[in-house]
């Protein structure tokens, strides 16, 4: 090991004050650095402070010698997120951890480790300070984000998903989520460091404000028979408004039908529509507009003969009411117009929303099952989660699955597949799923390429790198696109031997 005195100059140092270790990880990673990061750890009555190294190939920690003794090489890193200070050097191709004992051999997943730091003590002064750097600003997840590298647990991909359904502000998606205020924060500054969101104006946007969505592929066939409707309706959405009874006067009818007519069609409305105004008036017309409202719309005006149709008038005039109280106040007037523009702001939208988060929870059942291998509940309980929001490729990879454990290889499962590929291919799951189905069916050379590419994008699908390692003693194994054979596959994934 290198002295002291033979230390090339770091190319980089600072303190971890300013510099938090989260930060200084992604510095590295992102730039592929070879060498070896000594960050020191300065205590009351020690001449000569302790240090931790770690020592990095192409960005990637692979070994180290920490102060916090571990069996792995993460759980030895996890004390240095939350660090507020001590100096660091990074000294590029210069190993300064060496081998034997006191060694802790990688590699560490660098995205998987900071999501893991967050749900324990972390430095939540240097959260909260980017996180307000956002401001009131909609933020939404980047085209490129990789959101699978990063390990969620499902009430955090259920936070991430309401930034995939809709750009939102961090206030609103503290309201919507799951999650504890902190912990929303966390989400988003670990979105935020991981460069996976980023602030939208709707610039992009179409006439109405929305963000284009990509299109959903065909849903396989054969289906199981869908759930009956009041199974899948959001918390609170409206049932449809009956026919009028025969024996109302022609007057009485035709304002039974007004009442189901304008019932239906509020649901779909934003504030201004139902208040019947324009995004720019002034407090003092939307007063107005709301008082000439509620002379037709209150509930006490109701006739007797339409005395059914009172909690329907009743739901009108609440969204009146909740419309004006949101409008008349500047700060949240300000806040609304905002979701507008995002294309939301209707009772449907809202409801919408609450669906996928329904859904995200309902979807941690299915796993229980599967892990159960109850296959016919797990598949009860997803087909609904997928009526909600098929354009999660979890659920769809989740699905044919299933039903290959049910009855095989077929075009369903297939389909399923191709679908939840086709919205995420690099969903690590679906392409093993997908090896595993051309296993079966005897295309070995096929299947092996998608455990490959499984393995390649996460090398902690044990499952998929095994697979591929069982190909290779078998001789199955296609070479990489980039030249080699499995076995310089798996020295990238486990470490070759040295030079």
């Amino acid at each position: 090991m290198a002295g002291a005195a033979q230390l090339p100059e770091p190319l980089a140092q600072g303190d971890l004050e300013r510099t938090p270790f989260a930060h200084l990880l992604l510095y590295i990673q992102g730039r592929g650095l070879d060498g070896t990061l000594v960050i020191w750890k300065p205590e009351p009555g020690q001449d000569k402070p302790r240090q931790d190294r770690i020592r990095f190939s192409g960005g990637v920690p692979q070994a180290g010698r920490l102060i916090e003794r571990a069996s792995r090489l993460e759980r030895g890193m996890l004390p240095l997120f939350a660090r507020t200070d001590g100096p660091y050097a990074f000294y590029a191709d210069t190993d300064l951890v060496g081998d034997g004992g006191g060694v802790i051999d990688g590699p560490a997943d660098v995205p998987m480790l900071i999501a893991a730091s967050l749900r324990g003590s972390s430095r939540d002064d240097v959260v909260a300070q980017v996180v307000a750097g956002f401001g009131e600003a909609r933020l939404r997840l980047r085209r490129d984000a990789d959101i699978e590298a990063l390990q969620l647990l499902p009430d955090e991909r259920a936070t991430v998903q309401l930034l995939r359904a809709d750009p939102t502000s961090v206030a609103k998606l503290t309201e919507l989520s799951p999650l504890e205020p902190r912990q929303v924060q966390r989400i988003v500054y670990l979105l935020a460091i991981t460069k996976s969101v980023e602030p939208w104006d709707g610039s992009d946007a179409k006439a109405s404000g929305s963000r284009p969505k990509q299109p959903t592929p065909p849903r396989p066939q054969p289906r199981t028979p869908k759930p009956a409707k009041s199974e899948t309706r959001a918390a609170g959405a409206p049932e449809a408004v009956e026919p009028p009874p025969p024996g109302l006067s022609s007057e009485h009818r035709a304002l039974w039908q007004e009442i189901a007519q304008r019932a239906e069609a509020i649901e779909t409305e934003n504030y201004y529509e139902m208040l019947g105004i324009t995004k720019d008036v002034s407090t003092a017309a939307i007063q107005k507009a709301y008082f000439g409202l509620v002379k037709k719309w209150h509930p006490d005006r109701l006739p007797r003969e339409l005395e059914p149709l009172r909690p329907v008038v009743e739901r009108i005039f609440r969204y009146l009411t909740r419309a004006q109280e949101t409008l008349s106040d500047d700060e949240t007037r300000g806040k609304y117009l905002a979701t507008v523009q995002d294309g939301g702001g209707t009772p449907e939208a809202e409801r919408q929303l609450g669906l996928i988060i329904q859904a995200a929870m309902e979807f941690r059942k299915v796993e229980v099952l599967m892990r159960r291998r109850e296959w016919d509940e797990a598949l009860a309980l997803l087909e609904p989660i997928l009526e909600v929001n098929a354009e999660e490729p979890d659920y769809q990879a989740t699905r044919a699955w299933i039903l290959f454990q049910k009855s095989g290889p077929g075009p369903a499962v297939l389909g399923g597949l191709d679908a939840a590929l086709a919205l995420n291919d690099s969903h690590d799951k679906a392409h093993y799923y997908k090896g595993m189905v051309l296993k079966r069916t005897g295309k070995r050379a096929e299947a092996a390429e998608h455990f490959r590419k499984a393995a390649e994008l996460n090398p902690k699908n044990i499952d998929a790198v095994r697979e591929v390692r069982l190909l290779d003693m078998r001789g199955s194994t296609p070479p990489s696109k980039g030249g080699g054979s499995g076995d310089s596959f798996f020295g990238k994934l486990f470490g070759g031997k040295k030079k």
